[in-house]
């Protein structure tokens, strides 16, 4: 929604955070929004710890210097988008004071065609260059304009300010100031989440009538901790979605945002997540305890054979803890692993109270879908790559085949528009055997490896 034609000029912007590390506390984001038919804006957002920038003296006056260095290659060319280099100044605090040092947020932003990329990020200390830390990430550029409704990166910010303004600032768009917080770390010094979101192209959904937006938060157990819907939605051609989320009494640990578009009516969904860390170290961890509800008995569970329970977890595996997984180990009889199982998708699924849920349902569709679509002579359907990340992502959006290659083994190209504001999964036949396996993804936390076209050249 914001177009800006030229690269923006550095300019950063002092926020008091005071996180425990120790590492040399640099940091750095990513979010992707709507520019043109074949471009996206990518902003990048950085901070340098202000309580571990080294102060000198330089005109007379005490100065804390932080030092960028950003480079951006094309993955399909080998070349670089950018590579460039900004110092950061800024007047340093007195140390003498008992004050919390202010850290040095500030915003890099471009217009970026299609296209794979790998992005290398470099903060130093430009006054001790022993203090330093990097970030090395890819990402895709899926242009958003197009007649689809689309949701746009998540970005996590630190304060949203619709009052009092400053239309001059770096973080100025859509009317509001988002200060970003690359640090994705809420909690005890920083108790609020606070979101923005773009979404495109709804004044092209005449056929979708009783749209609901729904923003919520998901533990590591997959339980929903927070949720919050807003029905009649406007159908222009972009809106804007921020919004603020309490942490402070959450335990420390990873979540995910979701915000979400849906038209159940019209089987009709679209999703944006942003996963971040809470640190409350004065909040014990509360180990989720399942309740039996009774309704076990009454349930597929109560009458599964040892073989079927077996082959049930097998195939939920892909959503369970390592607590889970180990807790799983423990049991060894088959009504101790029919009331596991109806526990665990009690947790996974607040809805589950019901005989069926349709995050089960679903679930196990995909599922029946990966053991016959890619069973293999090496291994079972589920337990492919392929097989792996239809059942935890479902169906990819688009699927580009490369079968008869002559300077590489058959691969394929999943890509999957809605997942971090659009992801691919590479899959090649490396074997031989049609065991298509996992060579790299942009999508955080699976495989990733840039140089994977050389894995599956043949020459």
């Amino acid at each position: 929604m914001k177009k800006i034609l030229t690269i923006i000029t550095l300019m950063f912007l002092p926020i008091c955070i005071a996180l425990p590390q120790s590492q040399f506390n640099f940091n750095v984001d990513y979010a992707s929004f709507k520019y043109d038919s074949a471009s996206n804006y990518i902003e990048f957002y950085y901070s340098f710890p202000g309580d571990q920038l080294k102060t000198v003296e330089k005109d007379g006056k005490n100065i804390v210097e932080g030092l960028l260095e950003l480079q951006i290659k094309n993955n399909s060319t080998d070349t670089d988008f950018l590579n460039r280099k900004w110092r950061i100044p800024s007047l340093a605090q007195n140390r003498d004071i008992k004050t919390k040092a202010q850290n040095l947020v500030g915003m890099i932003a471009f217009v970026v065609p299609k296209g794979s990329y790998t992005c290398n990020a470099l903060g130093y200390d430009n006054n001790n260059i022993e203090q330093k830390k990097d970030f090395t990430f890819s990402f895709d550029v899926n242009p958003y304009s197009s007649s689809k409704a689309k949701i746009s990166d998540v970005q996590l910010a630190s304060n949203i300010k619709n009052d009092g303004v400053d239309q001059k600032s770096i973080f100025y768009k859509n009317t509001l100031e988002v200060i970003p917080y690359p640090a994705d770390i809420f909690g005890k010094a920083v108790p609020v989440v606070f979101y923005y979101s773009e979404i495109y192209n709804l004044d092209k959904t005449d056929d979708l009538e009783n749209l609901v937006f729904e923003s919520s938060i998901m533990n590591n157990n997959n339980q929903k901790l927070y949720s919050k819907k807003e029905v009649n939605i406007q159908k222009l051609s972009a809106i804007v979605k921020v919004g603020a989320i309490n942490v402070s009494k959450y335990p420390s640990g990873k979540y995910k945002l979701i915000l979400a578009l849906a038209d159940s009516a019209k089987n009709f969904g679209i999703i944006s997540t942003k996963e971040f860390f809470v640190y409350n170290p004065d909040i014990k961890t509360v180990k989720p305890v399942t309740k039996n509800t009774g309704k076990l008995m009454g349930s597929e569970f109560a009458v599964l054979s040892d073989d079927e329970c077996d082959n049930i977890w097998t195939a939920s595996e892909y959503i369970a803890t390592q607590n889970e997984k180990d807790q799983w180990e423990k049991v060894h009889t088959v009504e101790g692993k029919r009331d596991y199982l109806f526990k665990f998708w009690n947790a996974k699924d607040p809805n589950f109270d019901r005989l069926r849920s349709e995050f089960y349902v679903d679930y196990f569709k995909r599922v029946k879908i990966a053991a016959t679509r890619f069973k293999n002579m090496a291994r079972e359907g589920i337990k492919t790559d392929m097989g792996r990340v239809l059942i935890m992502y479902g169906e990819p959006d688009q699927i580009e085949r490369f079968p008869n290659q002559q300077d590489t083994k058959p691969y394929e190209i999943w890509s999957y528009e809605q997942i971090e504001g659009g992801v691919t999964f590479i899959f090649a036949d490396i074997t031989g055997f049609s065991n298509y396996e996992l060579v790299h993804s942009t999508k955080r936390h699976e495989v990733h490896d840039v140089n994977w076209p050389s894995r599956i050249a043949t020459r």
